[in-house]
C-alpha cells in the first residue's frame, strides 16, 4: 500500500504585497548597480574645480597604478586647456584607458625613434670644433655676434651615404637649451671611411644667449636624424620625432 505523502503548504501573499515587495528588490537591484559603476561611469566635469574635488575624493580608492595614469592624463589636460581647448567629459574610467593607450603609443615611438638614432649614429660620425664667438651684421643679430663652428662628418659605415640631415643643439654646460638648427640638410655622396665638413654661424640673441654672448661654456650637440643611402634605402629618425610631436598635441575627447 501507498500512503500519500504529507506536503507542507506554502503561503500565498497577496497580489499588493508581491507587488510591493518586487518593487523592493528591483530598488535594492538599482542601488546596488549605481553604487558600483557610479564613481567609474561619472564624466569628469569640465569646471577645474569641480573636477578637481571630484578626483582628490577618488584617490584614495585607486591603485598606485591608476594613480599615476590619472596625473599624467590630467597634466595632459591642463596643457589642453591652455591652449583653448575644451576640457574633455569622459569618465574616470575612460580617461584612465586613454591615458594607457597614450602611454603605449609613447612609449613605441620613443623607442623606434632611439632604434633609428641609434642605426644612424652608427654610420656617421659628427664632431664639432673651432667654436668661437664671431662679429655679425647688425641686422641679423641684436648683438652683432653669433657663434661660429666646424661639424665634421665621417661615413663609418660600408654604404655610400647620398644625404644626410642633422640635428644641433647648442646649450649651456649645465644642459640648459639655447638654440637649435633642426634640421641641417648635407648632401654627398660620402663613400666608406669619408669625411667632409660644413662651418655654420648662429646669430646670438641677447634675450635667449646672453650666455653664448658672456663666453661662458657651451656644448654644441649633433645628432644625425636621417641619413639617405646612394640606393634609396634611407634611416629616418625625423619621422618619428614628428610622430612625437603629433603625439604631444593629441587631442582629449
Amino acid at each position: 500500500m501507498t500512503q500519500p505523502c504529507a506536503t507542507t503548504p506554502v503561503p500565498h501573499l497577496p497580489a499588493m504585497e508581491r507587488g510591493a515587495m518586487a518593487i523592493v528588490c528591483v530598488c535594492v537591484v538599482a542601488a546596488a548597480v549605481t553604487a558600483c559603476t557610479r564613481v567609474e561611469d561619472k564624466p569628469l566635469a569640465a569646471d577645474p574645480k569641480v573636477r578637481s574635488d571630484f578626483i582628490e575624493a577618488q584617490r584614495a580608492k585607486m591603485s598606485e597604478e591608476s594613480k599615476g595614469l590619472l596625473n599624467r592624463f590630467l597634466a595632459r589636460v591642463k596643457l589642453q586647456e591652455a591652449a583653448g581647448g575644451p576640457a574633455p567629459t569622459v569618465s574616470l574610467s575612460k580617461a584612465l584607458e586613454l591615458q594607457r593607450a597614450y602611454d603605449n603609443d609613447l612609449a613605441q615611438t620613443q623607442r623606434r625613434y632611439q632604434d633609428r638614432i641609434a642605426a644612424a649614429k652608427a654610420d656617421l660620425r659628427a664632431d664639432v670644433r673651432e667654436q668661437s664667438v664671431v662679429k655679425e651684421d647688425p641686422t641679423k643679430s641684436a648683438a652683432g655676434k653669433a657663434l661660429r663652428f666646424v661639424v665634421d662628418i665621417t661615413n663609418t659605415g660600408k654604404r655610400v651615404i647620398d644625404r644626410v640631415v642633422l640635428r644641433i643643439e647648442i646649450r649651456e654646460a649645465a644642459g640648459a637649451y639655447l638654440a637649435a638648427m633642426p634640421l641641417l640638410e648635407l648632401k654627398g655622396p660620402l663613400k666608406p671611411g669619408e669625411a667632409g665638413r660644413t662651418i655654420q654661424t648662429l646669430p646670438l640673441n641677447p634675450g635667449y644667449q646672453a650666455s653664448i654672448i658672456a663666453g661662458q661654456p657651451t656644448q654644441i650637440i649633433v645628432v644625425p636624424v636621417k641619413i639617405v643611402y646612394a640606393e634609396g634605402e634611407a634611416i629616418d629618425a625625423d619621422t618619428e620625432l614628428n610622430s612625437l610631436r603629433s603625439l604631444s598635441r593629441r587631442k582629449i575627447e
